[in-house]
Order: C-alpha cells, then structure tokens, then sequence
C-alpha cells in the first residue's frame, strides 16, 4: 500500500518541488513565453490525441461534458449563496471557489493514479473548466464577457475538434497522431513545474485575515467532491470515468483564478494564500484515493 501511494505522488510532488526551486532560481519561468507555448500547443495536442485515443464515443464524451456543465452550475449556484450567507462579495470569490485546478495539478494526479488511459477523460474535465474560466471566470471578475477569447482558446478549438472526428468515426493518419503525442508530451511535466514556480512566488505578506482563507481553502475541494458524488448518484458514470470526475472535482484553487484576480483587481491576496493551502487538501484526498 506505502509503494503504490509513493509510486502515484513521487512525480506529482517531485516536479512541483523541482519547479518551485527552478522558479526561485532561474528566470525559465519567467513572461509568457513557455506559458504560451504550452497553452497554445502543448495542451490542444495533449487534448487531440487523448480524446482520439480513448476508448469514448462521442455519445459518452457529451455525457462526461453535460455533467461537468451540471456540477459547474451547481457549484456556482451553492457557492453564491454560501458567499451572500457570510456578507462577501460574490463576483470576487466565486470564480475562485468554484474553478478547480483540472489542468497542471488535476491531469497529472490522474495520471498518476489511473494510468494514462485517464488523461483523456481529465483533459475533456479540465477542457469544460477552461471555458468555464474565460466566461464565468472573466465575467465575474470584469462584468463583461469576451466570445474572442473563448474561440481563439486552443483546448477548446482541439475539443470541438475531437468530438468532430469522434462524430463522424474518422481516424487522423499514423504519422499525425504521433507527431501531436510527442508536442502533448511536454504539456504535463511542464504544467506541473509552472504551479511549483507560481506557488513558490507567490507573494503573502499581506494576507493578515487568515480563517477566510482557510475555510474556502477547505470548501473548494471538499465542497467540489460532496457536489460531484451527489450528482454521481441521479447521473452515474462507468467505473473510470467516475474515478476520474471525483478527482477533478476535488482539486484546489486554479493559479488561473490568482492571474484573473490581479488582471481585475480581485482579491488576489486571499486567492494566492488559498492555492497552496487548498493544495494540501487536495493531496489529502489524492491520497486517500491512492489508499482505496
């Protein structure tokens, strides 16, 4: 049991810690260059490939879309009331507490814990989430919505992408397919890294109200998972697919929730406190999950 936890954490917890020391360090991390590259690249390919690869009808993958729309609905409708209930502004927190990190933290979890015939099943999880972030995120945040953004967003161009070849049963040729594996290969080390890099950065020392904090770094991935397994029950999903959506569901605070709070002068400093601490929930339940 020890071996199997340590064989699924040691590289999740290994590249975090490499990037945050590379983060301190060095400038790799530095602009918006590598981030780009992998946002822009990286991840479409990464998305592409593992949608083509899996074992998924189209019919199953608008399944797995549809119920991550319902939690992301529900999650917002309960976190807004939770926030009206303790006095807080709602546009300013709820982005935070509803968006989990499905991208360089929860893809690479279920990896570690599921194998790689789960990265399909996340990066369809995490693909809803980012555009979740470009309408709910930003409109919460900006009171407007940007439709460019969303259709210039690569893992949702590869995701409609995918579900098109899916919808017709067409097949890209050999050569395609692994050039698009060996661009998707960078995606995770590198994601993992970055988050190192931004929580090792991030900079705390005005964050004095510590309980707010704390309690929404509790709420985020615990309030996530409970949402997830309730809407498991009345809307079930295969063995793998319901692995994988709990996981997701529980993950911590997304770094791209701190970004849009300093972009729209959010409340950055609590956000920034949240994603480590909510990072530590997270892994308590990755492990618990490990364990199982």
């Amino acid at each position: 049991m020890l071996q199997h936890l340590t064989q699924a954490l040691f590289p999740l917890l290994s590249l975090i810690v490499l990037g945050a020391v590379l983060g301190r360090k060095t400038d790799f991390f530095d602009g918006k260059a590598l981030s780009g590259l992998v946002t822009t690249v990286g991840v479409p390919a990464l998305l592409l490939h593992s949608v083509l690869s899996m074992e998924l009808g189209i019919v199953q993958m608008g399944n797995l879309v549809g119920l991550t729309l319902a939690w992301l609905v529900a999650m917002a409708l309960i976190t807004a009331a939770v926030l009206k209930l303790a006095g807080l502004p709602v546009r300013s927190y709820l982005p935070a507490l509803v968006h989990p990190n499905t991208g360089n933290t929860g893809i690479p979890v279920c990896l570690a814990l599921f194998g790689p015939q789960s990265i399909g099943l996340a990066m369809v999880i995490s693909s809803v989430i980012q555009v979740s972030h470009f309408t709910l995120g930003i409109g919460c945040l900006s009171g407007r919505f940007s439709l460019r953004a969303l259709l210039k967003n690569g893992p949702v161009l590869a995701l409609l992408a995918g579900a098109g070849l899916l919808a017709f049963d067409a097949n890209l040729p050999v050569p395609v397919m692994t050039t698009l594996d060996m661009l998707g290969a960078i995606t995770v080390p590198i994601m993992l890294m970055q988050l190192g890099s931004s929580i090792a950065n991030l900079k705390l020392s005005g964050a004095r109200d510590m309980v707010r904090p704390v309690a929404f770094s509790v709420y985020r991935p615990l309030g996530g998972l409970a949402l997830a397994w309730v809407l498991l029950l009345v809307w079930p999903l295969d063995g793998l697919q319901a692995q994988v959506f709990l996981v997701q569901c529980a993950m911590p605070v997304a770094v791209m929730s701190y970004v849009l709070s300093v972009r729209y002068q959010g409340p950055s400093k609590d956000i920034a406190l949240m994603i480590p601490l909510s990072l530590a929930v997270s892994l308590g339940i990755t492990i618990a999950f490990a364990l199982a």
